[in-house]
């Protein structure tokens, strides 16, 4: 798969220019967008089973060292406080079960849609911030 991002020189100046403190909001609320959009596709390519699986593809936030945000989609089940990985076992398989992927598709099919969505929502929320 090849991604193509075309002139955001401007808009990053722009993004660059404002306000830390905005700056982070507008990126982490961006990629949360984004983020959401893979965890609605995993949810439509995961087994059907209980719907557990379905309902613990989740997407979490972190901020990292040096300011950088970072976004997860996984799924993690709990039940009774104990975390349930099968979703690893459905993604990548076992030595008893085969593989069933959903994680990987879901991206494979949306990926370039996650990054549209990503830039249109910082040029819309810099423009904002801008104006």
């Amino acid at each position: 798969m090849s991604i193509e991002i075309k002139g955001l020189e401007d808009i990053l100046k722009k993004l660059n220019d404002l306000p830390d403190k905005l700056e982070n909001k507008i990126i982490r609320s961006s990629l949360r967008k984004g983020a959401n959009v893979i965890r609605d596709e995993a949810r439509l390519f995961a087994p059907v089973g209980s719907g557990d699986l379905k309902k613990s593809i989740v997407v979490s936030g972190k901020r990292g060292k040096k300011g950088s945000i970072a976004f997860k989609i996984r799924p993690v089940a709990k039940k009774n406080g104990v975390t349930k990985f099968y979703g690893l076992s459905n993604e990548f398989g076992t030595s008893k079960m085969a593989a069933h992927p959903f994680m990987r598709p879901a991206f494979d099919k949306v990926g370039q849609e996650v990054l549209d969505k990503t830039i249109d929502s910082i040029k819309s929320k810099v423009e904002e911030a801008t104006k």
